[in-house]
């Protein structure tokens, strides 16, 4: 059974075509909305992950300066160098963790931080 492309019910092809809106289904009109269910769940995946991230910081978090352990997490991205840069492709993403009493910044790689989880 899958979901046809044009009218939404959920069907049985019969000859490559809808039974309820008769129009003609085919494997490339269905790839693009199992691109985006893909892409849906990968995203979701990656918000989730930054979250834990994020929230493992944060429990974790004491100041190396003062001692405090209230923070504040910004992420920063940039491009790297050459094509990058010209492409405007902003790849390169860190998070800036801030003392709340103090103002001390650390910095994390967020992708060393999934390897290890």
């Amino acid at each position: 059974m899958i979901e046809c492309p044009w009218c939404g019910s959920s069907v049985i092809l019969e000859h490559n075509c809808c039974p309820e809106c008769k129009q003609e289904v085919l494997d490339e009109h269905l790839d693009p909305f199992v691109d985006e269910q893909e892409n849906e769940l990968e995203e979701s995946d990656l918000e989730l992950d930054e979250y834990d991230i994020n929230n493992s910081i944060a429990n974790s978090f004491k100041c190396t300066k003062c001692n405090h352990n209230e923070c504040d997490i910004n992420e920063l991205a940039m491009t790297g160098a050459g094509l990058s840069k010209l492409l405007n492709i902003q790849y390169q993403h860190y998070l800036f963790v801030s003392c709340m009493q103090c103002g001390f910044v650390e910095i994390y790689d967020p992708t060393i931080l999934r390897r290890r989880n």
